[in-house]
Formats: structure tokens, sequence, C-alpha cells
């Protein structure tokens, strides 16, 4: 896998668009929403954050720091539904949650088309109260477009210590590095000729982000028990952009310190099971940034600087979560979350430091399940978010207020019987007080006003032994209900650059020793290419829909296995990247050779 993000496929809704290049954080659609570089969607690993609120987009989030290898499992929550995690958990959650624990080895080896090779390992030892675990990722590639090459270096080490029964502590420390180059995307003329695969080099840069984090774990008694979590960390994401006349150059340099402290408590009240959830956790980041023009690509030798500022964010929240067990058939979530921001900008251009506006927001979130019969399970759930004016906005446009985001789900979730579970969703997101740009007049204000709604249906059955089929579906439909951008009303439309249909489903075959199998094959609907007013009369233009299939075949002896990836095995030709004037090729069809050694 070249990404980490592609996890996410098998997630219903979501609908990948990759930029291809390298280290530069992607796209994907979920609920309905473009999460250009990941925004929009709150990202963590082991409890820390990896979005980055003012760095190359707001709620920049990096996948490429996550060694797959390494990950025990995948949370996803879709919406603003859930009262543990606060900020760009608009369109959800994703929680990422590694190995800290056991006895166990797995290195691969790998190689294939586009002169790709790939080392990875992940290794836990348990001695005594010491548990160790060790992951490495080594990646180079040089791509099927001309002037993609990206080399990229993970590792990790964590340790995880038992004081006693009742106090556990652990710490995690963290490596990325990254170096990319990227071609120019195509223009429309390229693609309608056929021209996919050149690419003058146009883009590049290179990456790094190092840190840790350390958990204390007490149980108090045991019904109840705290945590705590403190973590820091350094990153700086550097890229060049060549213009033809000159060379830009974005420099992000980013600080992060944060902690938080959570207290559960589970026990009895009036005979009915209860789970309480309090917490509080901090925020401050730390990001310089600089555009400037820079055809050396020296830091010392930049020229015509346009952005030289240092900005500060303080992030401060408290938050609860409250489940009771009303009786054996009916459950009901109750929480809430306040966020309180504030921040500061230094203008270095200009010598002048520019204040944020404060902002105080709380966000309900509340959830019912009915189970009737055993395997069948009616929910429903609402939940509030917001998102703060982007990037330098915050500072430069003070009368600017966050977004808000309102979400409602019901949904059926089914588990008949013995291996086999469903789950069908309908959801309608709300967003009001939505930023509109008016560039002639130079404003920005709150007052769009977009819907979201959708059915998303996810399917797991395992027949018999070692055989997995699996299966998810989403309509979406998006609409611009008061909107007007650069005085152009859009209200009635169509929200442009959401896929209406994503389909995907595969199976796997997994023995414990023999042979073993799978594949998967996935569509990705049309969606407006381009905003179009309500009644417009001409051609509107689509986004290219597309079948991909993916295949695997491999062998299992004892500790030992290869495998053969194939990807795009029908050679389908279509974006993985695509907007209103520009596309970026997706994969031909491709091969690739592991050999693993696991015990």
């Amino acid at each position: 896998m070249d990404k980490t993000l592609y996890l996410l496929e098998k997630v219903p809704g979501v609908a990948i668009q990759d930029y291809s290049q390298g280290a530069v954080a992607s796209q994907f659609v979920m609920r309905g929403l473009r999460l250009g570089h990941n925004v929009g969607a709150a990202i963590f690993v082991d409890g820390v954050p990896l979005n980055e609120s003012t760095s190359h987009g707001d709620g920049y989030a990096d996948f490429n720091v996550v060694i797959p290898e390494d990950i025990d499992y995948v949370e996803v929550i879709k919406g603003p539904s859930s009262a543990l995690y606060g900020q760009f958990a608009r369109a959800g959650v994703v929680n990422i949650v590694t190995k800290r624990r056991g006895n166990f080895g797995l290195y691969k080896l790998g190689f294939g088309d586009w002169d790709r090779q790939r080392f990875a390992a992940s290794a836990g030892h348990e001695n005594g109260s010491l548990s160790e675990v060790f992951g490495v990722e080594l990646y180079r590639r040089e791509g099927a477009t001309e002037n993609s090459g990206w080399l990229k270096g993970n590792a990790v080490g964590k340790f995880t210590y038992d004081f006693s029964e009742d106090l556990t502590g652990s710490l995690a420390l963290n490596l990325n590095s990254m170096d990319w180059d990227a071609p120019e995307y195509l223009t429309q003329e390229q693609w309608d000729a056929g021209d996919y695969w050149s690419g003058k080099p146009q883009a590049g840069g290179e990456k790094y982000r190092y840190g840790g984090s350390a958990n204390l774990t007490y149980d108090l008694t045991d019904d109840d028990f705290v945590n705590l979590m403190l973590y820091v960390y350094r990153s700086n994401l550097t890229r060049y952009r060549d213009r033809d006349t000159r060379v830009d150059e974005e420099y992000h340099d980013r600080d992060i310190y944060g902690g938080s402290a959570s207290y559960v408590w589970n026990t009895l009240l009036g005979g009915m099971e209860n789970s309480l959830t309090v917490g509080i956790d901090g925020q401050v980041e730390l990001t310089h940034t600089i555009n400037a023009e820079n055809p050396s690509r020296v830091r010392n030798a930049r020229e015509d600087v346009t952005v030289d500022g240092d900005s500060t964010l303080n992030t401060y929240s408290v938050f609860f979560q409250n489940q009771l067990m009303l009786t054996d058939a009916w459950k009901i979530t109750i929480g809430g979350r306040y966020d309180h921001m504030d921040g500061e900008l230094k203008d270095k251009l200009e010598n002048d430091n520019t204040d944020m506006e404060e902002q105080d927001i709380f966000s309900p979130k509340a959830a019912l399940e009915f189970t009737p019969l055993a395997g069948y399970m009616v929910f429903a759930t609402y939940g509030e978010g917001f998102r703060l004016p982007s990037g330098f906005d915050k500072f430069n446009y003070p009368d600017l207020e966050s977004e808000e985001y309102r979400q409602y789900e019901l949904g059926l979730k089914l588990n008949p019987f013995r291996n086999f579970q469903a789950t069908l969703t309908g959801f309608i997101l709300d967003i009001e007080d939505e930023i509109v740009t008016d560039a002639a007049a130079d404003t920005k204000t709150n007052e769009g006003t977009t819907r979201r709604k959708g059915i998303e249906l996810e399917m797991n059955y395992c027949p018999i032994d070692h055989l997995r089929l699996y299966g998810n579906a989403s309509y979406t439909e998006g609409e611009y209900r008061d909107y007007v951008l650069n005085g152009v009303d859009y209200s009635g439309a169509d929200i442009d650059l959401v896929p209406d249909l994503i389909l995907s489903f595969g199976a796997k075959w997994k023995p414990v020793a023999g042979f073993f199998a799978g594949f998967d094959c996935r569509y990705v609907g049309e969606a407006y290419k381009e905003k179009y007013e309500d009644g417009y009369s001409g051609s509107k233009k689509k986004t290219i829909d597309y079948w991909v299939v993916d295949a695997k075949i491999g062998y299992q002896y004892k500790i030992y296995s290869v495998t053969l990836d194939a990807t795009n095995i029908f050679d389908e030709r279509y974006p993985a990247y695509e907007s209103a004037t520009s596309y970026r090729t997706a994969n031909p069809r491709g091969f690739f050779m592991t050999f693993s050694l696991s015990y």
C-alpha cells in the first residue's frame, strides 16, 4: 500500500482524490464534504491529533506519518456526533489505534512496477512489566508519471510499563521524513488527447515530523479510572512550485504542545448500567508560515516574500459523554463539549500583531438506540460541530464567526445470524453561517447555507471459515440552499465535486496456511465539475465515473509468505484527481511482490 489513507476506501461514502504529490496530504470526500488535504475530519493517532490549524490548509492532516503494519485498528465516526472530539470533526473522526503490547514480529520486503521498493517491520516484545513495540517503514518510487519520485521513511518506538495492577504508563516516539517531486497537472486538452503520463517538473518538496507522547492510566476502583496524556511534536513542510517564470515556495514550520485528562466511571444507577466520561484537553499550536519566490530552493535565498507570519492558536476544551442502559432494549447517550479558542498573528512584513477574535462554542450531542430483538437495532443521533475561519482569516477578518454544523442520523444495524453484519444509515448534514467570498469587494461573510444528505450501506459476511465477503454503497446529494459566491447566486443548485454514487465490494480468502487470495471492486460515480446556477440552461460538465478492480494472491508456509498484488487489473484510465480544469492520472495496471516473515 503506497499510502495509509487508502485504508479509508473500505468506509461507506468515502472517495479519495489523490493529488499524487508524495508527502502532500491528499483529499477525500466523506458525508458529502470535500476534505482537501484531509481538512474537515478529525484525525487522531493514539489520541494525538494530526490536524494542523494554520499550516497549508486549516485542518491539514497527513496519513503518511502512520505505518500501516503498526495499526491495531481504525475507528471511524461519521459527522460531528461524538463529544470526545472537537474542532475538525465535521465530516467525522478517524481514530487510528496502534499496537502497544504483545510478542510478535512482522517483516516485509517488496518491489514492483515504477521502480517501487518497500521495507516495513513491526515487532513487539513483553518482558515482565515492560512491553515494547517498534516499527519502521522505508518506501521509494519513481512513479508511473514522469517526475513523480517519492522517498518516505517512518520509525516508531513505544514502551508500556505496568507499575502496579492499577497504574500503567506509556511512552511513544515517532519520526517521519519525506522528499518528493511532482509533475504539472494535466490540462483538459492533454487528457482528451490521451497524454496521460507526461509531466513537466512542477512541484516538489520535503517534510519531516518528530515528537512523542506520554500516557498514565490509573484504576481508582474496578469501576472507574483516570487517564492523563501529554504530547509534543515538531514538523516542517516545504513545497516548491515551478510557475515557468518563477519558483514559489510555501514554508510551514510548526510546534504543537498538548495534553488531556479524562475520567471514566462505569456503574449501576438504579439497576441500570451507566458509563460516564468527563475530561479536559488543551493544545497550543505555533506555526511560522512563509510564501516567497525561491528559484534556488535555498531558504536563505528567498526573493519577493509575500507572507511571513508567526501564528499562535490556543484551544481549551471541556467535554462529557454519558451512556445509560434504560432497559435491555433502550440505550440513551447524551454529551457535549465546550471549546474555547484564541490566538495571535505576528506579521513580520508589516511588523504588526493581530489578536484573533475569541471563539467560545458549545456543541451538544445525543443518541438513542433501540434493540427490540437480539441482532436488530435501530439508532438515531444528533450532533453539532463547527469550523473556524481558515488559515490567517482567523486574524485578518475579525468579524467572521465559526460555521455551524448540524447532523441528523437514523439507521438500522442487523446481525440476524452468525457471521453476518449490516448497517444502513441515512443522514442529513446542514451547514449554516458558511463563509463565502466576494473577491471584487474583498469581503468574506458568514452568509452561506448548504445541505448534504444521503444513505449508506455496509455489509460483512463470513459464510465459512477463512472466507470474508464485504461490500458497501452510498448515495449522496448536496445543495446550495442560500449561497452567493463572488456575486453569483447558486441557491438551489447542486454542490460541485461530490460523487453521487460510490460502490465497493470484494472477498478475502485467508486460511492459516496455503494459498490465499482476494479482490476489491470499486465504483466512483459522477459529480458536477463546477458550480452552476439553479436553472442553468447550458451543458453541465461532470467528472469521470469509473470502475477499478484490484486483486491479490499469495502463499503462506509456516511463518513465511509471498504475496502478489495487482492493482487496476483491467488497466482503466481514470483520474486519481480531477478538478474543473485539471487532472492527475491514476496508476495503470501494476504489480507488487512482497515477501513476509511473521510470528
